[in-house]
């Protein structure tokens, strides 16, 4: 039997999806390309935006026109699961909570005489504790996330992933750090510590734990290279927490910030609880402490009120700031959200005109940033081998490129970087 995935949306659902690959494998199926003849394709969906619930039916159509099982999973089926008779293209619908029991399901689904749709979707809202699942075992790939927690209690206005991913559940620390020890011996260098909110790790626990006591747990595992944070709400950046970061010396100097936007009264509406001025004060402390600090962000435009003043005030807080990278995001009305019904619903292309300035600035800063790199030396975790080619990344996220021999996939290098070569810098081996 062959199974075919989809993966849609964040770090946690590629995280996900890797287990549920490791769950058929282990029961004998084969694992092929979404775009080959299978027997179940699996589309894990995402639901954050409008655009990725409609690149999700279409997948979903892709699919059931191939034949074969078409199983719809993830974000989108919690949000879908109260619409159940005007889903179309699948045959088993699950939920976030069920994605650990797939094969189970698929087969049970395989011994129906009757094939009416199977839907398998919790209550979200009602899970309060972290439900251990399987964990990953062997390393695919140089650099592997490792999920800690799931859930979020924030509630932003305008974000739909509490009513899909339900709230605060954090993973038990001790399964984390085996699971980290198992992809290490099996070949891993890099992990990504991920979840919907992994700051607010701990909150819903009776120990007094949180995310730095990950980190440092993690960072004594002997035989692990580099350790990478997912995106990160600016709170969690305390002076605490940023003077203790700074002495783990396998934690890359990268942190994603979601920002969302720079301007007080938008972050307000947005229930955002910082300001741009707290934002400035975190950033101008973690160039403090780390030397050649990358830092990225997530930016909404066009958010509901927000006016040409208000953007400016963005536009002012990235020139002060200079991100490395910005993933700019125009506002996408979700249901359940506070957002959706607010009043100066902002007309589309104006959201598209803010996010071009937005996607302008963040390709000048990159480039900047990499032109301070040239003619330096930096350690290169290769993770890929293309056409005579290693590709790898830096601490700092710059990806680099060097001629080179296959036999140094997976190996940590000191590479000298030469030019930039369109996104990334193109390399050469020291002497």
């Amino acid at each position: 039997m062959k199974v075919a995935f989809y993966t849609l949306g964040c770090k946690v659902n590629k995280y996900e999806t890797d287990l549920m690959k490791e769950k058929f494998l282990n029961n004998g199926y084969e694992i092929v390309d979404f775009s080959s003849k299978s027997d179940v394709y699996v589309i894990n969906s995402c639901s954050v935006t409008n655009l990725a619930t409609r690149k999700t039916r279409q997948e979903l159509s892709k699919a059931k026109r191939k034949g074969g099982i078409v199983v719809l999973a993830g974000c989108y089926s919690q949000e879908i699961k109260d619409r159940e008779k005007k889903l179309s293209n699948v045959d088993i619908v699950i939920g976030n909570e069920e994605k650990n029991n797939v094969v189970d399901i698929v087969n049970k689904y395989r011994d129906k005489l009757k094939k009416d749709i199977i839907y398998n979707i919790s209550d979200i809202s009602k899970i309060k504790r972290y439900v251990p699942k399987n964990t990953l075992n062997k390393a695919v790939d140089i650099r592997e996330s490792v999920k800690i927690e799931d859930g979020c209690n924030n509630f932003c206005s305008y974000c739909i992933i509490p009513y899909v991913r339900g709230r605060v559940r954090s993973r038990d620390i001790n399964e984390i750090e085996q699971e980290v020890k198992n992809l290490v011996k099996s070949g891993v260098g890099e992990v990504v510590l991920v979840g919907i909110e992994i700051a607010s790790y701990g909150k819903d626990l009776d120990e007094d734990i949180s995310l730095i006591d990950v980190i440092e747990r993690i960072n004594k595992i002997k035989g692990l290279k580099r350790i990478r944070l997912s995106s990160i709400e600016p709170r969690v950046l305390t002076d605490d927490f940023i003077t203790r970061l700074s002495k783990i010396d396998k934690i890359c100097p990268h942190f994603h910030l979601s920002v969302q936007s720079l301007d007080n009264n938008v972050l307000k509406r947005m229930n955002r609880k910082y300001t741009r001025e707290f934002v400035f004060d975190r950033v101008k402390l973690l160039r403090k402490y780390f030397k050649d600090v990358a830092l990225t962000c997530d930016i909404i435009v066009g958010f509901p009120g927000e006016t040409e003043t208000e953007f400016a005030n963005t536009i002012d807080g990235v020139k002060k700031i200079k991100f490395y990278e910005m993933h700019v995001f125009k506002y996408s009305k979700r249901k359940w959200t506070k957002a959706a019904i607010m009043d100066n619903q902002i007309d589309g292309n104006i959201a598209i005109k803010r996010s071009e300035q937005l996607i302008n600035l963040s390709n000048k800063y990159k480039m900047e940033y990499m032109k301070n790199y040239l003619n330096t030396k930096q350690e290169v975790l290769f993770e890929l081998y293309k056409d005579g080619y290693l590709y790898g990344y830096t601490k700092n996220y710059m990806k680099v490129k060097v001629k080179g021999d296959k036999k140094l996939w997976g190996y940590q290098q000191e590479i000298e970087l030469v030019s930039i070569e369109g996104d990334l810098i193109l390399g050469k081996f020291c002497q």
